[in-house]
């Protein structure tokens, strides 16, 4: 019967790990595909849409019509609102308001999405004027709602309606027919496309008309438990939406009429809705250039007597001319940024109200709102097409045709949900014009909002592309709106850099498309305080000497754009958190970037090494390892650029890895303030900032934490109003470059640790061995199970890899666990990429010991065997006295780990791996032995104190390591808000509660046991169980 006992003890600790594992997998359910409707309700579309019907011509069928109709016809967040009435469609539930009362909030925006699900095709081609399409509409309320609305895997056939707190949304499903008309809407169409459906739709149920009460009110709260909304269905839905035939300046808007058919008095009946949408030109040839269409004056280039304000009179003397105004458009002026308003903007005036505030420039807004708000405006360029100007077939050299929609985005919105708006108000101007090379600059005429009549056509856009940078000016392309009829400016904008390190490669003819060039202004500043700094006994400077520390620098000779690119990408920095100096309310998640614009005159990272960079022999001040640097400080928002917050232009040393620079931001004048005089600043920007940053070495940062600090101060006295409190940031770990395969130094380390973790082990294994030579009677009280738990725990890694043993698990939330590479048997270890002495040593060297170690816990589990067996040998009347771990021990001990696993899966919200499965129960392996001594009520010293000690402090080991080393993937770069959490997290040393807590329990195992056997005997004689006291008599 005991031979029994140990095979069942690990058999069902192996099976512990499979149901484990089992539990991990998850179900990914497959995407419904959707099928070709049929059209049901063709004898209502024909009775509906009569006056559609009527009116069009017999169509030119082609192969692609129907794939061109689902192309064309389709639109992503259009405008739509409702006509004043008694009826309206959509509720809306602002409770999300009172729940986040101390946070910014946007206000809802209506938006419209319709895409064309199916167009029928004709295989016979027959002549006809219509074709039966069918299509989804979904209107929304929301406040946020960047992501497209129709996702890939949505169903396009059922109608929905939803509601919760700060969003509502309704899904329409019509049926009907596309025809096209001769003429359209005005003496400029040629004609229109036309749809005209029928729709069905679950509508949301209005309360009982009476005066005073919200029709809405059964909305409110909606995201109460057990809420259901109210809804009717409604088959009573007619939708026109009228395309023009050809897009250009005039022609670019949809327009739509969704009105219900029932009666007025019917729930299902509501006010008439509108919807207004631009097409979007996917191509330069799907867009309809007319230049002899512009008015007089549209296309006149900006002089620089216009350009009556600094920025703009800098930036025309050095501008881009070159001949690949496309490229430059395409890489430059479009990129999703959203451009800043300079300040000497007009504002916009209601002409039916007589009152001003309602718009910046040419834009209106819609709502009246002070000077302030409206400052922080942003202008977004939409839509833009460059194709170069042909003549007799021929390109003609040094101009194009370029056409944009350039939108204004009002501070009170969610911009993110704006830049994807497609409708055309008077937020919106549709531009068309050319770009000459003589002048640089893209002239355009402009028509605001959705009308086509002169009225609206009577604006210029001009911009243009500056190639000289400095620390006030770092702008790629600046733009100024004026009329057509006056050279006075309504709005100006500008359009910052972004990251050179972000803008990917193009591949041109190997040359920067712009020759950007940096003017150095600060460098001298900087050197001063540098100086100043600096102390008669530097100890940085003395413990890199003693320990030949190095810093980040530009190593070699050749290539040297190569070696500025490296070095200006080991330069950026990403930090754990954004002091209040840099926060913007409107983003919620922000993340703060040191990132490195200019290292002397390197600014793109992508082009061929043929282009090449000046190298400043001298070095910056006469110092030859001083290397002038031009960085900002950038806000990150879900992986996009937001702003900029800070510009910076100074030193960097590679001798002490320090880096001196002056700060100027930009700041907004207090209300009173007309002249930037008075404050001292330059260019609107407040430059008496001066920023320090220390780098850690490049030596020490695989085996320690490695952060870099950031020391911001303003030079102003307390009492000015831009003084603030100096600020201090620490980095997140910083990644360096790595000079051997990947990996490689933090392999050897690891490397290092295991074959110390197993000779711990090996030691107290051996004293615990000799031990038992001395005191054979405390033999059958050491558990069978714990020492399974330990052979599990050896053996494992001879299975998938000696990295095993560093393995662990935490009781970390969000998803937050520590993981080892995948490995498996006969793989290499992911630490092995060098084929070099020394890691064969080391892993052949782990190898040994862990063999050595399984095979030691399997002596000793057989000198447990051998004494229970001899116990029963001298009393087989009496089993009971002889202990075992059948029973309470195995069950026990297997309980408390399965839920210590459903645990870690419900925190960490994901399965982790088999090897931190099974490392966890080496990390706990004396709690079979707590529950035994327990059970068995032992008065003696089963383990000796150097092994259970000795094995507890081994296994602390990794987790000791894993708090103070750098993390293996986290680096300098920001890659999503989950891994800027987890990486932040590793700069603390215990950052939570959970990486605490299985240290913790092993040593609190430990103390359990050394209570146990010192004090049991006490504990049971003062029991006074005469049945316990009796096997207390062996001893």
């Amino acid at each position: 019967m005991p031979s029994k006992g140990p095979n069942v003890q690990f058999l069902g600790v192996i099976l512990q790990c499979l149901c484990i594992t089992a539990s991990s997998q998850y179900f990914d359910p497959p995407g419904q595909s959707e099928q070709a409707r049929d059209y049901l309700r063709f004898a209502d579309v024909n009775r509906r849409c009569q006056s559609v019907l009527s009116s069009a011509k017999e169509l030119t069928y082609d192969d692609n019509l129907p794939s061109r109709v689902k192309r064309e016809l389709s639109f992503e967040k259009g405008d739509w609102h409702q006509d004043a009435g008694q009826a309206p469609l959509l509720p809306f539930d602002g409770g999300d308001a009172q729940r986040k009362a101390a946070r910014w909030l946007p206000e809802p925006l209506s938006l419209a999405t319709f895409e064309v699900t199916h167009v029928e095709d004709d295989d016979e081609r027959r002549p006809r004027t219509a074709v039966n399409v069918s299509g989804v509409v979904i209107l929304t309320v929301s406040r946020k709602s960047a992501g497209p609305e129709i996702g890939t895997y949505m169903s396009t056939v059922s109608p929905e309606f939803n509601i919760s707190a700060g969003s509502t949304r309704l899904k329409i499903i019509f049926e009907g027919v596309y025809t096209e008309r001769a003429k359209g809407r005005g003496d400029n169409y040629d004609g229109e496309r036309v749809l005209c459906m029928l729709g069905s739709a679950l509508l949301p149920k209005r309360s009982a008309a009476a005066d005073g009460i919200d029709p809405w009110d059964w909305a409110k709260n909606s995201g109460r438990a057990g809420f259901q909304p109210p809804v009717t269905a409604d088959n009573n839905i007619l939708l026109v939406l009228q395309y023009p035939k050809e897009l250009t300046l005039t022609t670019r808007a949809v327009l739509g009429k969704m009105r219900s058919t029932s009666a007025a008095p019917e729930a299902a009946y509501f006010d008439t809705v509108q919807l207004v949408a631009g097409l979007i030109s996917y191509r330069a040839s799907e867009y309809d250039f007319r230049p002899e269409a512009l008015p007089d004056g549209a296309g006149d280039a900006l002089s620089s007597s216009a350009a009556d304000d600094p920025v703009f009179n800098r930036s025309m003397e050095d501008v881009y001319n070159g001949s690949y105004p496309c490229l430059v458009l395409d890489r430059y002026g479009l990129g999703g940024q959203v451009n800043t308003v300079l300040p000497g903007w007009r504002t916009q005036c209601n002409s039916t109200t007589g009152t001003c505030g309602h718009g910046v420039g040419p834009f209106d807004l819609g709502s009246a709102a002070d000077a302030e708000v409206l400052a922080g405006v942003g202008i977004m360029m939409q839509d833009l097409q460059c194709q170069a100007r042909h003549k007799d077939g021929y390109a003609i050299f040094g101009t194009a045709t370029v056409s944009a929609v350039i939108r204004a985005l009002p501070p009170w919105q969610d911009w993110r949900t704006a830049a994807g708006r497609s409708g055309l108000s008077g937020e919106t101007l549709s531009a068309e014009g050319v770009w000459n090379a003589s002048t640089g600059q893209v002239c355009m005429a402009a028509c605001r909002g959705s009308t086509a009549g002169k009225e609206a056509c009577r604006f210029r856009v001009c911009l243009l592309f500056p190639t000289t940078m400095s620390i006030t000016a770092r702008d790629t392309m600046l733009g100024r709106i004026t009329s057509v009829d006056a050279h006075a400016p309504l709005v100006s904008f500008r359009q910052h850099m972004s990251p050179p390190r972000l803008w990917g490669y193009f591949p041109d003819d190997g040359q920067p498309l712009l020759p950007y060039r940096y003017s150095y202004t600060k460098v001298k500043q900087a050197g001063e305080l540098r100086r100043k700094s600096a102390s008669s006994f530097d100890l940085r400077k003395f413990i890199a000497r003693t320990l030949s520390l190095r810093y980040p620098k530009r190593d070699g000779t050749e290539d040297h754009r190569r070696i500025l690119s490296s070095l200006a990408d080991t330069l950026t920095l990403c930090f754990m958190a954004v002091p209040s100096l840099f926060r913007q309310e409107r983003i919620e998640q922000p993340v703060l970037h040191l990132e490195v614009f200019f290292l002397e005159q390197l600014v793109d990272r992508y082009v061929n090494a043929s282009s090449a960079v000046p190298r400043e022999e001298n070095g910056s001040e006469g110092h030859p390892l001083l290397i002038n640097v031009s960085a900002e400080l950038t806000i990150f928002e879900e992986r996009r650029v937001s702003s900029s917050v800070m510009s910076l232009e100074g030193v960097y040393n590679p001798e002490d890895g320090r880096m001196h620079l002056i700060g100027c931001r930009d700041v907004r004048l207090p209300a009173g303030r007309n002249s930037s005089r008075d404050l001292g600043l330059e260019e609107g920007m407040d430059c008496s900032i001066e920023v320090k940053v220390q780098y850690p070495p490049t030596t020490m940062h695989w085996f320690i934490m490695s952060t870099a600090k950031v020391q911001i101060a303003s030079t102003r006295r307390a009492a000015d109003p831009l003084h603030f409190d100096a600020v201090q940031l620490r980095a997140l770990p910083v990644q360096y470059p790595q000079q051997m395969p990947g990996g490689f130094f933090r392999g050897v380390v690891n490397g290092v640790l295991c074959v110390a973790l197993l000779s711990a082990t090996i030691a107290a294994t051996l004293s615990q061995l000799r031990y038992l030579n001395s005191h054979a009677d405390v033999a059958p009280y050491i558990s069978l199970v714990m020492l399974g738990v330990q052979a599990l725990g050896y053996g494992m890694p001879l299975v998938t890899g000696v990295e095993a043993i560093l393995a662990r698990v935490t009781l970390r939330f969000s998803s937050d666990v520590t993981t080892m590479p995948p490995s498996s048997g006969g793989r290499t270890p992911y630490y092995m990429f060098d084929t070099g002495r020394l890691c064969q040593t080391i892993d052949q060297a782990a190898k040994v010991l862990a063999v050595g170690a399984f095979w030691l816990t399997l002596r000793l589990g057989q000198e447990v065997r051998r004494s229970r067996a001899r116990m029963l040998a001298r009393s087989p009347l009496d089993p009971a006295r002889v202990p075992s771990d059948a029973g309470k021990v195995f069950a026990c001990s297997y309980g408390i780990h399965l839920a210590l696993f459903m645990l870690i899966l419900a925190l960490n919200g994901k399965a982790v791996t088999v090897e931190q499965q099974v490392a966890l129960m080496p990390d706990l392996f004396l709690l079979p032995q707590v529950i035994g001594n327990a059970v068995w009520r032992v008065n003696c010293r089963p383990l000796r104190g150097s092994f259970y000690v000795g094995v507890t402090a081994a296994r602390l080991l990794p987790h000791v390591y894993d708090c103070v080393r750098t993390p293996a993937v986290v680096g300098a770069y920001y890659d999503g808000q989950q891994a800027f959490t987890n990486a932040a997290n590793h700069g603390r040393f215990f950052p939570r509660a959970g990486d605490v807590v299985i240290p913790l329990a092993a040593v609190a195992l430990a103390l359990a046991v050394h209570a146990q056997q010192r004090w049991n005997y006490a504990i049971v004689n003062s029991m006074g169980m005469p049945e316990q006291k009796k096997r207390q008599q062996m001893f």
